[in-house]
């Protein structure tokens, strides 16, 4: 419970379903209902799968549609190089085979590959800044030829991974960025808004210049995954390696065993789309530097705690501590590496993509005009123009 008066106490506010518009917050929903529909029908990510060309039965954020802009760029549908089932380019992304356990069987499908080629990049203090940022690309990865060794270092760490709480209980938390990296954003605040003077305001700015970073970070990042197309460990550790004896994590509950290499898994599920960058290390990345600029400082004190106070029952594993933002991505990013869902080296990648202060100081800008009146730093209008297409 935030005490009324708090800055923060608008969190608790207005937590119904209402949109009286004679109320404050109902007539702040209505606004944002408007804003957030027009958004989705114009950004790019075919959130109603009207891009698709389909009148009925639509698929929402499906890339499988054609799309040419006036400049004649265009998209088409991403095709894997490889099946599910059969692996016949090794340095392409394969489509994982997933079970939920109780019988359902599935091949993946590329998420949203389009995005970053249609998805629109928002918050720029100028066009000249989103060109920058939205325009960068990182070099192919440096073991691209060095699978034969790599898939070792993944079974090797996967084992170091089995016995450590730390590592283990970090691959849960960062797994989802909602749960991670949104309470440990409001617990700063929570703690620091009386004692360092930040405002509801504050706290408002702040939340948003995070998420616009985030959503950019995402778009670049996908950009790159669908460029470079890499396979993913699974699929390397078994091409490899088959069916040879190893000592490495041998899935829940089994600790280090010597197993089948064929039998190797990840920690938890490897996400449906390509393997570099890695895109946790790009967002993270991205979220850390947003704050350390609105902050004027990386540092953390005190130190963050996760879980905060004493542990709960049953909690057997140390709790993440966080004296920087610093240190956030980079155990953020780390994690997938610590899991076995990324090999290594994608997640300096990811964190070099999305790294820099450039685009946080931009974003940054386009709030403070606004805040002074300034109506050409919105960071969407209506007249947002035509859906262009980036080139792969």
């Amino acid at each position: 419970m935030i005490a009324r008066g708090h800055p923060l106490s608008f969190l608790e506010e207005g937590d119904d379903d209402s949109i009286d518009m004679s109320t404050p917050w109902g007539l702040g929903r209505a606004y944002a209902n408007e804003g957030w529909a027009y958004l989705t029908a114009n950004d790019g990510w075919n959130a109603d799968g009207s891009m698709g060309g389909r009148e009925f039965n639509r698929v929402p954020f499906t890339g499988e549609f054609l799309m040419t802009d006036s400049e004649g760029h265009s998209w088409t549908p991403y095709v894997p190089r490889n099946s599910p089932y059969e692996l016949t380019n090794i340095k392409r992304w394969q489509p994982l085979v997933e079970s939920d356990g109780l019988g359902y069987v599935s091949t993946q499908e590329h998420v949203t590959p389009h995005i970053g080629s249609t998805g629109r990049y928002f918050g720029f203090s100028s066009k000249e800044d989103e060109e920058a940022f939205s325009s960068r690309t990182i070099d192919a990865p440096d073991y691209l030829n060095r699978y034969n060794e790599i898939v070792h270092d993944v079974l090797n760490e996967s084992a170091t991974t089995a016995e450590s709480p730390y590592k283990q209980f970090a691959i849960s938390f960062f797994d989802n960025k909602f749960n991670s990296l949104i309470p440990l954003k409001i617990a700063y605040f929570l703690r620091s808004t009386t004692r360092e003077n930040y405002t509801t305001t504050d706290f408002y700015q702040i939340t948003l210049e995070v998420q616009l970073a985030v959503y950019n970070g995402i778009l670049l990042a996908w950009k790159e995954k669908i460029r470079h197309d890499r396979p993913r460990p699974p699929t390397m550790v078994k091409h490899k390696l088959g069916d040879a004896l190893v000592e490495a994590y041998a899935g829940p509950g089994q600790g280090v065993q010597t197993i089948k290499a064929s039998e190797w898994e990840p920690f938890i599920r490897t996400m449906p789309h390509s393997e570099y960058p890695s895109g946790s290390s790009c967002l993270c990345e991205a979220f850390a530097r947003q704050i350390e600029n609105f902050l004027g400082d990386d540092t953390i004190e005190p130190a963050l705690q996760f879980p905060p106070g004493p542990p709960p029952p049953g909690f057997d594993a140390p709790p993440l501590e966080f004296a920087s933002w610093s240190e956030i991505s980079q155990v953020c990013g780390d994690s997938r590496a610590w899991g076995g869902m990324h090999f290594a080296g994608a997640v300096p990648a990811g964190a070099e993509l999305c790294g820099s202060t450039d685009m946080a100081k931009s974003i940054h800008d386009s709030f403070e005009r606004l805040k002074v009146g300034d109506e050409s730093a919105a960071i969407f209008k209506t007249d947002i123009g035509e859906l262009m297409v980036r080139p792969r």
